[in-house]
């Protein structure tokens, strides 16, 4: 007979409720698979914030008097800590999360582990139609998932978050994989993965405790590098910096935490070092997301000289008169796109490497 139970009912993603969800909609059944494992000790750890659900699963343990259980309402916070068992039984102690060591979770289970249920919901978002909930086999292919949904654009990637921290692109859609993760983010032509890794890697920032110097310093080091990137301040050996990194984090963090964020690293860089060193190399985003590889230009053909966007730019980075065709400072530009937004013509575009020919003042317009 197991001395302990303990049933995590924090939803690791704020935006993705699936287990709180099916918590609250099989709490019963829950309760009575709990009572059915013979435990000395029970707990469901549940968010400070899930006071109502804490209030339901109370009158609902009038009906099992000999189940000796306890509900803990716990900082939600740092979420993606509760998978591991050092710190749920912290949270349990009443002191801070905070974790031991990488223990093997014997005692620890997921809502739907509990309730024996067969497949396995994530909620999907992203370059999606919807972003919505679908339900798997726990073993599946990234091409099941595909086809389930509707990709805007042309699919690129998907990132499966937290506590798998994988990306899958076109090469391995065949390939089974279980699926633990109650997110996964869906990415097209559109997106540039060094942003979207520099987006993960902000909320692991979030999460990290800071107790360990691999798991806190890694995590620190990993954001610097990418924001050095990012703002077009990237320097040779930076990526094979950021893959040292990771493999150090993944031997010697204290919880799984950090080593998933050096996962994550290490496969986005698998699939998407070149598309990522260019942005060192060549300083080119081919997405053109990161904005300090992008200039705006005012196309001479389109613009009539309306002066919409010249009051739409806060910086001053654009100049013209009426019936003339506007020009921007690249300098002064700080690209924040609200020019874009005022500019009902269509005139003002994006440019990556290859720049529009555009006069270098404003000139009469042609339209």
């Amino acid at each position: 007979m197991n001395n302990i139970l303990i049933c995590n009912g924090i939803s690791t993603h704020k935006d993705s409720l699936i287990s709180l969800n099916i918590l609250n909609n099989q709490s019963a059944q829950l309760l009575k698979n709990i009572e059915s494992r013979n435990c000395h000790r029970n707990y469901i750890v549940l968010g400070k914030t899930n006071e109502e659900l804490r209030s339901k699963l109370t009158t609902e343990l009038n009906n099992y008097p000999n189940l000796n259980l306890e509900i803990i309402m716990a900082d939600e916070n740092f979420s993606f800590v509760y998978h591991n068992e050092s710190a749920i039984l912290k949270a349990i102690a009443n002191e801070n999360p905070i974790p031991r060591n990488k223990d093997r979770n014997e005692v620890v289970f997921t809502v739907e582990e509990l309730l024996n249920i067969e497949e396995k919901t994530v909620y999907i978002h992203g370059k999606v139609s919807k972003n919505e909930s679908f339900s798997f086999s726990k073993i599946v292919t990234p091409r099941k998932i595909l086809e389930k949904i509707q990709v805007n654009g042309q699919f690129k990637a998907m990132y499966f978050a937290y506590p798998m921290g994988i990306f899958v692109n076109e090469t391995a859609l065949d390939a089974e994989i279980e699926l633990k993760t109650d997110k996964i983010q869906i990415f097209n032509e559109t997106d540039c993965m060094l942003a979207k890794l520099k987006n993960i890697a902000e909320e692991y920032e979030n999460e990290s405790c800071g107790r360990c110097v691999f798991g806190f310093e890694g995590v620190t080091q990993i954001n610097m590098i990418l924001s050095d990137i990012i703002n077009k301040k990237g320097k040779t050996g930076d990526l094979e910096k950021i893959k040292q990194l990771a493999n150090q984090m993944n031997s010697h963090t204290l919880c799984e935490v950090d080593s998933v964020l050096a996962t994550t690293v290490l496969s986005s860089l698998n699939l998407f070092d070149e598309e990522i060193q260019n942005h060192i190399t060549k300083k080119s985003c081919e997405a053109m997301e990161c904005n300090k590889f992008v200039t705006f230009h005012i196309l001479v053909s389109k613009c009539t000289g309306c002066e919409e966007c010249i009051d739409s730019c806060k910086d001053e980075a654009i100049l013209g008169k009426k019936r003339f065709v506007h020009v921007i400072e690249e300098d002064s530009c700080t690209q924040c796109g609200k020019c874009i937004s005022a500019c009902e013509e269509g005139a003002i575009i994006r440019a990556g490497l290859t720049k529009p020919k555009c006069p270098t003042k404003p000139i009469p317009c042609k339209v």
